[in-house]
């Protein structure tokens, strides 16, 4: 996958939030997508203290959702915890765990927000505008804006709105478990973003490919953490 960097890395939370008011403005939504056939998703962990991250990208046929390929990358932290600036603290990992996948995938679904943002460009966002791919952003919990309450029943939704805006979709993925938040990264709306999410639902919280690689980047950090732990001994 071909990335494209359009800023030098922020040293502080101003650099990163002058950058993020500037690539809200290359976010791209609309619904005209090609047959979507491979989508990978990315999931993070971190390892003891927060001080390295473990990321896993997970590539799928869809909509079948066998898996193709899956890849891993670890690094040590090098931005702070800021909410809404996850892009740079975990951005740089994600972009290099995707450039190691040997299939190219048609689209991304990212454990992050897109939209749905205070400055409506979250990390789905960032990574989409990199890659020049459709992304979408699939969270467990919201950061920015409101929703009316959602019913209990699997497949009740609300929209989010921020500013007046609609942003996003809080939907119930299974009864009885709290709502995940839906919405466009990049090059699609958000109507693209819920059918390919709700598509790739399998009886959990969250859609299989974000739960795989969810697994897969916590089982990564355990066996990394192990060797090195050994190592020490």
């Amino acid at each position: 996958m071909q990335l494209t960097k359009f800023f030098d890395w922020p040293s502080n939370k101003i650099e990163a939030f002058d950058i993020q008011k500037e690539m809200a403005k290359k976010v791209e939504i609309f619904s005209n997508l090609d047959e979507i056939k491979l989508i990978a998703a990315v999931d993070t962990a971190y390892g003891k203290n927060a001080e390295v991250i473990y990321a896993s990208a997970v590539l799928i046929k869809f909509p079948d959702l066998e898996e193709v390929e899956r890849r891993f990358q670890y690094d040590k932290v090098s931005f702070p915890y800021i909410p809404g600036m996850f892009y740079f603290r975990e951005g740089a990992t994600i972009e290099k765990v995707l450039q190691k996948l040997d299939t190219e995938p048609d689209l991304l679904i990212i454990h992050g927000h897109g939209i749905a943002h205070p400055q409506r460009c979250g990390l789905a966002s960032h990574i989409g505008i990199g890659f020049d791919k459709p992304t979408i952003g699939c969270a467990r919990k919201l950061i920015c804006g409101s929703h009316r309450e959602v019913g209990e029943i699997k497949g009740s939704n609300q929209p989010i709105y921020h500013k007046n805006k609609e942003v996003g979709l809080a939907y119930r993925s299974k009864e009885n478990v709290k709502p995940i938040f839906i919405s466009p990264g990049h090059k699609c709306d958000i109507k693209l973003a819920n059918e390919i999410i709700v598509k790739n639902l399998r009886g959990y919280r969250m859609p299989e490919p974000l739960r795989l690689s969810h697994l897969f980047a916590n089982k990564f950090k355990r066996h990394i953490e192990t060797k090195k732990f050994n190592k020490n001994q």
